[in-house]
């Protein structure tokens, strides 16, 4: 059997913005890109995609980064108790497109690998995360085995440019989240959906949020906010924890919270990964 040993690279790309891949391939995911107003994903199209469930179901997304780590939503790790989760109490998906298919042990050849489910051995959140408090909305979840990349699962780029702000820049979040916030009304996508959307300037976002009937909002410099001013799209329930990928594909967000979905003048927040890229080399390379 023959046996591959992995190098980490530390990659420089052509704008001298540093791309961390975390990956033991020598390049990350560099393909274009429950969601509300968007669109099925095609098959394949987002490897780094990643599905988080507890007793067998679907609850939030994560991304990959590294062949033995996945970053997600702190939020997502919380036992509803303010207490975090073991990690034996979470298991991932990762090539996952349908869940139906998925559960149902439905493969076509055609589409390539087959899903696969990984486990974990530490949850690693971020250690000014508290369950009850939004900021600092980040985790690492570290694998029992490394993730086996294909052409069809890899790990996303990371960019550490902390004065790159994507401002007034499209992006693209996905997930299988819920399709609106009104439940009586959406459903869970069973497929991987996406959408695009606009990412807004921090203030901005603070202002309209205060002007929509929450006066006290505060985005911080490790936030984002992306969306319309009109809403209509939007990440949602259970589309957690998920990318959002800047134009280029790199990840620069994780979604984190907001008000409802889609609502006029209340875009989504995401942590803003870059302002975490030294904290995931620390833990990630210590080990």
């Amino acid at each position: 059997m023959l046996k591959f040993y992995w190098v980490f690279v530390l990659m420089i790309v052509p704008n001298a913005h540093s791309q961390i891949g975390f990956s033991s391939h020598s390049s990350c995911s560099q393909r274009n890109p429950k969601i509300v107003g968007g669109l099925e994903a095609d098959r394949h199209e987002m490897p780094y995609m990643v599905s988080l469930t507890r007793r067998g179901g679907h609850f939030c997304g994560a991304t990959i980064i590294h062949e033995k780590w996945i970053l997600t939503a702190g939020h997502c790790i919380c036992n509803g108790l303010n207490k975090f989760m073991k990690p034996s109490q979470i298991q991932g998906v990762v090539g996952l497109h349908s869940i139906s298919q998925y559960l149902n042990g439905i493969h076509n050849e055609r589409d390539g690998a087959a899903p696969v489910q990984v486990n974990f051995k530490n949850i690693i959140p971020h250690p000014n995360y508290q369950c009850t408090n939004t900021k600092n909305d980040i985790a690492l979840m570290e694998l029992l085995q490394p993730i086996a990349f294909s052409k069809y699962i890899q790990p996303s780029c990371l960019n550490s440019d902390l004065l790159r702000s994507n401002e007034n820049e499209l992006a693209t979040v996905s997930g299988w989240g819920w399709t609106n916030e009104n439940q009586a009304e959406g459903d869970r996508a069973d497929v991987l959906r996406k959408a695009t959307v606009r990412v807004w300037n921090n203030n901005a976002c603070e202002k309209s949020y205060q002007l929509n009937g929450r006066p006290s909002s505060v985005i911080s410099d490790t936030q984002m906010c992306a969306g319309y001013e009109n809403g209509g799209i939007d990440s949602c329930w259970a589309d957690s924890g998920g990318p959002l990928m800047s134009k280029e594909n790199f990840l620069i967000g994780v979604v984190s919270t907001g008000i409802g979905c889609a609502r006029p003048g209340l875009p989504g927040i995401y942590t803003r990964v870059s302002k975490y890229i030294q904290w995931m080399e620390s833990v990630i390379f210590s080990r």
